[in-house]
């Protein structure tokens, strides 16, 4: 299962476009479906970036206690925040 997230989350940074950072990666929103395969879930709060033109991300986010990246407190993040 630990592959099978780093994949996806790769797949969203690497492949997608704009890429999106996820930003609320928590167990609750890794999902397998009938083959057991992942999927990941709630990128509702994923920002879209535009390809290559950011590295860092700014803004207020509150993310599920426990979980959240110690760059969230300062308010800047990065693609390895997630």
């Amino acid at each position: 299962m630990a592959l099978g997230t780093a994949r996806a989350l790769e797949y969203l940074h690497e492949q997608c476009q704009p890429p999106v950072v996820h930003r609320n990666l928590k167990s609750a929103n890794v999902l397998l479906d009938d083959d057991l395969s992942v999927r990941v879930s709630d990128c509702g709060l994923a920002p879209l970036i535009a390809s290559g033109s950011v590295t860092q991300l700014s803004g207020n986010l509150q993310s599920a206690y426990g979980y959240g990246a110690p760059e969230f407190e300062s308010g800047t993040y990065t693609y390895q925040s997630d």
